[in-house]
């Protein structure tokens, strides 16, 4: 074993967050696994009926859009959810996308874990190329141990105010034990619900941008040499945070008070929680593409 890797496995499910309940989050569980190593085999594996654990070896690159199906566990080209229901992506390393390195569309239990999402310094903005952009009603989502490097919009939530329609009661997604390192924004957040807890955010001029309604409860987080940490701007309505524990730093919280606590959370999470002074080097050690999978004959 490789030090510094964590153990995991290619049937693993989710069992954190918001992807673990109201239906679980599996994946291609059970099914039999294709390793590829071609963009065109991976397009095929991904969009292929049928449940599915699509394992990825060695570097693919080229200038497509690759759509995922459902039911699939994803491990390892900009990736593109829509529609899509139970998927799993883990330990990819996905850099200079064209567009976002993984939109998710319109989908539902979904988990994103392990991966490293970058692109060349300042590249993006919140239109047209996040690192991970959530939109049109997707719901019960979860996002661990991942890094998000070098972009100017990391994670975007909600792409516009009047899609309220649609997103409403929508945008469950939980993120924990994240790296967010040298970006403009971290998150922005419309209309749902976030549980954001255990992450670093090192170098980031705007972390948490809560908007339209959004409640999001914020635990256990640490940010260095960044500049605004949680507020709402930029949008026709305000949004709202839970703030527990968070070393701000230099920075600070300006967002208004929110209604989430512990309580409001329908997952145990305790268990997965490290604690504050904890966040910074375990978060620095293990989040990105760092997982060892065990292979049983």
């Amino acid at each position: 074993r490789q030090e510094g890797l964590e153990i995991a496995t290619y049937d693993d499910a989710c069992n954190i967050g918001y992807c673990s309940i109201n239906g679980a989050t599996i994946g291609g569980w059970g099914a039999n696994y294709t390793t590829v190593s071609t963009l065109v085999d991976f397009s095929n594996a991904v969009s292929a009926s049928g449940p599915g654990v699509i394992i990825v070896e060695g570097a693919i690159s080229g200038d497509a859009e690759v759509i995922i199906g459902s039911s699939k566990s994803i491990v390892g080209i900009g990736l593109y959810l829509n529609g899509s229901r139970n998927v799993i992506l883990r330990n990819l390393k996905i850099a200079n996308a064209q567009g976002p390195a993984v939109s998710i569309e319109n989908s539902r239990s979904i988990w994103v874990d392990h991966c490293d999402l970058s692109s060349q310094a300042n590249q993006g903005s919140e239109t047209d190329d996040s690192l991970i952009r959530i939109t049109r009603g997707s719901d019960y989502l979860t996002v661990t141990g991942t890094v998000f490097r070098d972009h100017s919009q990391a994670v975007l939530v909600g792409h516009a105010d009047s899609n309220g329609e649609e997103d409403k009661g929508k945008f469950h997604v939980t993120f924990a034990r994240n790296y967010f390192q040298n970006v403009e924004s971290a998150i922005s957040y419309r209309f749902g619900t976030g549980h954001i807890f255990n992450s670093y955010y090192e170098n980031v001029v705007d972390g948490i941008n809560t908007r339209m309604g959004a409640e999001l409860l914020i635990e256990s987080s640490v940010f260095e040499e960044s500049g605004r940490a949680v507020f709402s701007e930029n949008s026709t309505e305000i949004g709202y945070a839970t703030i527990r524990d968070v070393m701000f730093g230099d920075s600070s919280s300006s967002a208004p008070a929110g209604n989430m606590t512990s309580n409001s959370v329908p997952y145990p999470y305790d268990w997965y929680v490290w604690e504050t002074d904890q966040v910074r080097a375990s978060v620095v050690s293990q989040a990105g593409q760092k997982l060892e999978f065990l292979v049983w004959d």
